[in-house]
């Protein structure tokens, strides 16, 4: 059965305001006009039972409603889901096949920001298959064309934006939103809505890649993720641990490569 979406108009939500602001420059300042990011405020629900308030930005809701249930372990996978519901503040999931012990585990704040479950060691007893292999200049290219969707970073600098490439570079989702967290959320949502397989993608992002972020990644199914900022201790001992390719700083021609490297490839 094909996934139902019932979405009352939140992709038409604006996106950004604009603000008059005292601008100082060297040797000027004065008035200006400034776009500025909206965030609203959010509530998830899954089978009626609330999960959390998360703070997003109000665009592709059915995506990070999807993705978020995906990243988190609530649904294993996209096909356990059938229907969204976007009404006002409300994101409401159906997927009736899922534990429903699942949806009472406790919940927490990570340094990401994110609202999310407390991970069971137990979950991270299986590693990740060896999936797909990507060459070094393919991941250079990929970080250098990640403000070429950061759309809204360009006008206000104020999204982290995340992109899954397939393994020859090409963009098969792409996402931007004020939390990082969301960024990776949407953009896994709206790849897996379209039928693709994780396995054979890598994820390309802006922020830091602490635990609860590869966490995410991991949650997904897809084997390489790759960021322009740092990761965490208990990141990269979680990216060993459940065999995920982990590269910070990528930066061309550098990057830190700080689990399973033989996934990436010299050209």
């Amino acid at each position: 059965m094909a996934l139902k979406i019932f979405d009352k108009g939140s992709d038409s939500r604006p996106m950004l305001c604009e603000y008059d602001v005292i601008s100082i420059d060297a040797g000027w300042h004065g008035k200006k006009r400034v776009q500025v990011c909206r965030e609203e405020r959010v509530c998830l629900e899954v089978n009626g039972v609330s999960i959390a308030s998360l703070t997003v930005s109000p665009r592709e809701l059915a995506e990070f409603a999807c993705g978020y249930c995906i990243t988190e372990g609530i649904a294993r996978d996209i096909s356990d889901i059938e229907e969204v519901r976007i009404e006002g503040d409300r994101l409401c999931v159906s997927a009736p096949g899922i534990d429903p012990c699942t949806l009472s585990r406790p919940r927490e704040v990570r340094t990401s920001g994110c609202v999310g479950f407390v991970q069971d060691d137990r979950e991270f007893d299986r590693v990740l298959p060896p999936g797909a292999r990507v060459t070094r200049g393919v991941i250079y290219s990929a970080m250098e064309r990640l403000n070429d969707h950061a759309v809204l970073w360009r006008e206000t600098g104020g999204t982290h934006c995340t992109v899954l490439y397939d393994a020859g570079g090409t963009a098969v989702s792409c996402a931007e939103d004020v939390g990082r967290h969301n960024s990776v959320d949407k953009a896994i949502g709206k790849a897996l809505l379209a039928g693709a397989d994780p396995g054979g993608t890598f994820l390309c992002c802006s922020g830091r890649m602490p635990e609860g972020m590869v966490s995410k990644v991991y949650h997904a199914g897809i084997p390489v993720v790759v960021t322009n900022n740092a990761p965490s201790a208990a990141g990269i001992d979680l990216a060993r641990r459940v065999r995920l390719t982990l590269a910070g700083f990528v930066r061309p021609p550098r990057m830190n490569i700080y689990s399973v490297p033989e996934r990436i490839l010299v050209d």
